[in-house]
C-alpha cells in the first residue's frame, strides 16, 4: 500500500514538473516571437524610388537591404525625423521583419549620431 503511494505521489510531481517546463519553454518561444528583426550599420546607398537602403553591416563585410514604406517611422535622437535625415554615411539601426527575399521591411529606422 505504501509503495502504490509512493508511486502515485512521483507521478504527480513528474507531471507538475513536466507541466511547469512546458510553461517555461512556451514563454520562451512566445519572447522569440514579438522580438524584431534588427539591421544596423552604415548607410551605403539611398534610393527613394525603390525604397530601399543598403546598409552595410557593423562589424561585417556583407550588405544588407531594407526596404521601407509610408507607415516606417524615422527617428533621430529618440525624437520624430524624416527620411531626408538618412543620407549615406550615416549609422542607422533598423527594426522589423524579414521578408522572404531576406530584405528587412523596417517599421522604425534610428539614426545615429556620428562619432
Amino acid at each position: 500500500m505504501q509503495r502504490r503511494m509512493s508511486v502515485v505521489a512521483a507521478l504527480i510531481l513528474g507531471m507538475a514538473l513536466a507541466g511547469s517546463a512546458v510553461s517555461v519553454i512556451h514563454a520562451q518561444n512566445e519572447k522569440k516571437k514579438t522580438k524584431p528583426d534588427r539591421v544596423a550599420g552604415t548607410v551605403e546607398v539611398l534610393n527613394k524610388e525603390s525604397k530601399t537602403i543598403v546598409v552595410k553591416a557593423t562589424g561585417g563585410d556583407t550588405d544588407k537591404q531594407v526596404v521601407y514604406d509610408d507607415n516606417t517611422k524615422f527617428t533621430k535622437d529618440n525624437k520624430p525625423a524624416k527620411l531626408e535625415d538618412v543620407q549615406n554615411g550615416v549609422r542607422i539601426i533598423c527594426l522589423g521583419t524579414l521578408n522572404d527575399k531576406g530584405q528587412l521591411m523596417a517599421s522604425r529606422v534610428d539614426v545615429r549620431p556620428l562619432h
